[in-house]
């Protein structure tokens, strides 16, 4: 039985848009629509890609235009039909999942109807400012002054790991922070050996070694550079090897560009994004070892998925995304430079029976379903809302 409760999701971006905050948002509100009633409020897309939402939960867009990198901004405070909806719903929480235009609505809104608001942090903002403005410090300051409102706003601020509760810190947030961990739709299929097959004969990967894979956008902030120089590396060394990369991004060109020029175009097969998620499934189940070298992520779902079947990822000592895997137990960590990276990846293939052995232990501690996280935002949404009501006399 459904919980009497109506719950709004809120972020500043969404498909035909991909990363990871979109994935993670999608899910919540999937399951948590399961358990109770929830509605994600997100910028409409553009007119001519004629996007249609097809999800199992409400999707209510707001007026949007075109923003950096190819993501759109929502302009829900001057959307009269959508001010008059949320006035309509009656809405018993607003969850936002970024601090932008949508952020600053969902704190507006929870103090006109006088319900709490949590706000999630789910990047490294100020990564991002200086990325996009080009380093410049006063504006990259300003626009951090700006998200910090919302946060600073917020009934309950969350992160997704402790270390991303630093990230907060360095922001200047000052109050209690709740770490409610990601999870993964993906569940360990009947079918591997046929959907291993299917990638086999894809790109003819049969008896094929050493199947290194990437799976996310493809966007050079991702320390991609560090991950192309590690695998000429691995060639130069004369390791038979395959590296799949699959997913596109912004970046796409440039590190096609980078990969023909390190000569490795004979090694890396870019397979593009994969929506057939059973598909991607296979991708997972053929590979040996899941690179992931970003440090800008705070906690990719990629590590998550790529431990549901079993595979087991090599992360960057240090960052967030490494925050729960012990090195050679349940993944693999590498300092950050090319030949680090590379001279882990030849010890960690050199022995197939601890890579297994790894493997396990990723499914058994990394590997979390959506369905548990749904379960503990539930939980914890009743919290905030019965404290706030307490607090405020409601």
């Amino acid at each position: 039985m459904k919980k009497e409760m109506k719950i709004a999701e809120l972020l500043d971006s969404y498909f035909p848009c991909i990363d990871g905050p979109i994935n993670v948002v999608t899910y919540y509100s999937e399951q948590l629509d399961k358990l109770a009633e929830c509605k994600l409020i997100v910028p409409k897309a553009k007119k001519r890609q004629k996007y249609v939402d097809q999800r199992p939960f409400e999707v209510i867009r707001c007026d949007s235009t075109a923003a950096p990198e190819g993501y759109r901004l929502g302009h829900p405070a001057s959307d009269r039909k959508l001010k008059r909806r949320v006035k309509q719903e009656q809405f018993d929480i607003f969850h936002t999942h970024s601090p932008f235009s949508m952020g600053s609505f969902a704190i507006k809104m929870g103090k006109k109807y006088h319900v709490p608001v949590v706000a999630t942090l789910h990047t490294k903002y100020y990564e991002d400012f200086s990325r996009v403005l080009h380093g410049f410090k006063p504006l990259c300051n300003f626009m951090l002054r700006r998200i910090m409102r919302v946060y600073n706003a917020a009934d309950s601020v969350w992160t997704v790991n402790n270390a991303s509760c630093q990230i907060l810190r360095d922001y200047g947030y000052k109050g209690e922070i709740v770490v409610m961990r990601n999870g993964t739709d993906l569940k360990y299929p009947e079918n591997a050996e046929g959907l291993i097959s299917r990638v086999n004969a894809l790109h003819g990967l049969e008896g094929q070694k050493n199947v290194l894979i990437f799976v996310g956008r493809i966007a050079m902030y991702k320390n991609l550079a560090l991950m192309a120089n590690a695998l000429r590396i691995l060639k130069e060394k004369n390791l038979d090897f395959k590296m799949l990369i699959v997913g596109n991004g912004f970046d796409e060109g440039k590190f096609k560009a980078m990969i023909e020029k390190l000569d490795l175009s004979d090694r890396v097969i870019f397979v593009g994004s994969v929506r057939d998620r059973e598909l991607l499934q296979g991708y997972y189940l053929r590979s040996d070892l899941f690179l992931f070298p970003s440090t800008f992520d705070t906690s990719s779902l990629v590590p998550i998925e790529a431990a549901a079947h079993r595979l087991p990822t090599l992360l960057i000592r240090g960052s967030c995304t490494a925050e729960n895997i012990t090195d050679g137990e349940n993944g693999f960590l590498a300092d950050e430079t090319a030949e680090a990276y590379a001279e882990k990846i030849l010890n960690i293939v050199s022995d197939p029976e601890r890579l297994s052995a790894v493997g396990e232990e990723a499914h058994r501690s990394v590997y979390r379903t959506w369905e548990t996280v749904a379960q503990e935002v539930l939980a914890k949404y009743e919290e905030v809302i019965a404290e706030y009501r307490k607090k405020h006399n409601a």
